[in-house]
């Protein structure tokens, strides 16, 4: 999981984290099975749909922030589900359905509209605990603080602390926030390429812009010359790396954002392809995966792929960046 550190403690990153996490622990929770995330039915979409014990259906809404609206939503997604009953191989629809939140804390509208709704509904508040270097998900029910569900969090603290002598800048908390959920070996790994960018011209700045970090200089007004780019896949749960190279087998030496494809942990990479507003045109470059390989470097892999040192392809994007400001 992604989790971030505030003033008053830990929290999932954002909802989608807290939606993967009950989504994995279903059972565990609820002792309930995952069936669907993120049906849409009548213009609404629903967290999660699960079943219990003869197919019941469960209907469970979460927000990683208080709302004052959970009520009114569950009430809505019962009426539509009710109506268009999808899933009937699934779902036995003559059972009583359901309805669970799951928030930080709820409002005391929630409260009221649970008091007056004709539904029945099971509330939970949550938190994160953080003790013996290990995090903890913490869930009971509000009118029931007796059960307790207490469980393990796979998520690390990073602290990168700076060699001495040396002017990198400490990282910003949005970094250590991604890399908390990867695996010791990876926080290296990108931990290097880091230092790799920042340590290669003290001009290159390490700036955030809409959930991405970007490696640039600024220059003009509102300007950037950007050599490489972070930012946090939640699906895969894995961070990306994007590097402004030259498309390759291209007459004029055009450059793009590149998304790259690493191996190994972020040590090597197999491939890396245009990005233009943060989606891959296959089709149009890649008819066959392109690659570029150093002379006498590299090894060769099962379907025509080459390996690479990302270290090599990171210092590529660094020279062309250079090139770019003088």
């Amino acid at each position: 999981m992604a989790l971030r550190k505030t003033d008053r403690g830990w929290k999932f990153i954002d909802e989608s984290e807290l939606e993967t996490f009950v989504w994995d622990n279903l059972e565990e929770i609820f002792e309930l099975k995952p069936l669907t995330r993120q049906l849409s039915i009548k213009g609404e979409i629903c967290d999660i749909l699960a079943t219990g014990e003869n197919n019941q259906l469960a209907i469970i809404e979460l927000k990683n922030i208080e709302d004052r609206y959970v009520i009114n939503q569950l009430t809505r997604y019962y009426d539509n589900l009710l109506e268009e009953q999808p899933l009937k191989t699934n779902i036995n629809y003559d059972k009583e359905i359901r309805l669970l939140a799951i928030c930080p804390s709820f409002h005391r509208h929630n409260l009221i509209d649970e008091k007056h709704s004709k539904l029945s509904f099971s509330l939970f508040t949550f938190f994160l605990v953080y003790e013996n270097n290990e995090f903890y998900f913490h869930l009971s029910q509000i009118h029931n603080q007796s059960e307790t569900k207490i469980i393990k969090i796979k998520y690390q603290e990073v602290n990168l602390q700076n060699q001495e002598n040396d002017n990198i800048p400490e990282p910003p908390r949005l970094l250590l926030d991604w890399l908390g959920s990867l695996t010791n070996t990876e926080i290296e790994n990108l931990t290097a390429i880091r230092h790799q960018i920042l340590s290669f011209d003290h001009r290159i700045e390490e700036i955030i812009v809409n959930k991405s970090i970007l490696y640039a200089t600024k220059y003009g007004k509102d300007k950037m010359r950007v050599c490489a780019e972070f930012c946090y896949a939640r699906k895969s749960k894995k961070m990306l790396l994007f590097l402004w190279l030259i498309i390759p087998s291209r007459q004029n030496k055009t450059i793009a954002r590149m998304q790259i494809d690493p191996t190994e942990e972020y040590l090597t990479y197999r491939r890396y392809a245009p990005v233009k507003e943060g989606s891959i045109f296959w089709e149009k470059f890649f008819n066959h995966i392109y690659y570029t390989v150093p002379e006498n470097k590299g090894s060769f892999l099962k379907q025509g792929i080459f390996v690479d040192d990302i270290k090599s392809l990171v210092d590529k994007a660094l020279q062309i960046w250079l090139e770019r400001i003088n």
